[in-house]
């Protein structure tokens, strides 16, 4: 059975990027939608990118790279690279409190 689904408040700059993925793959929008969320079911995530033994899990590693790659540069800001530092780190907070 399918149920309608309503989405709310869905960016601009998203729906045309579905938009766009749907034409390219000659799919409607909703077809694209659902596509891409059985795909996001498909592979479950992962907690950590080490094995059970401790050893890093070489593919886990290898989609966080490919994941970074893919959002490398399409960060926008109005503020400067130095304001926008500053703004970091005066957005940090303590953290909880640790025993060693």
């Amino acid at each position: 059975m399918s149920v309608s689904l309503t989405v709310k408040s869905l960016p601009e700059n998203l729906l045309e990027e579905l938009r766009s993925a749907a034409d390219a793959a000659h799919r409607s929008l909703n077809k694209e939608v659902i596509h891409r969320l059985e795909r996001s079911f498909e592979m479950p995530m992962k907690a950590t990118m080490k094995t059970s033994t401790n050893e890093w899990d070489k593919s886990r590693v290898m989609e966080q790279v490919s994941a970074w790659e893919h959002l490398a540069g399409t960060w926008e800001s109005d503020l400067s690279l130095e304001a926008e530092i500053e703004a970091l780190y005066a957005a940090r907070t303590e953290g909880r409190k640790v025993e060693l």
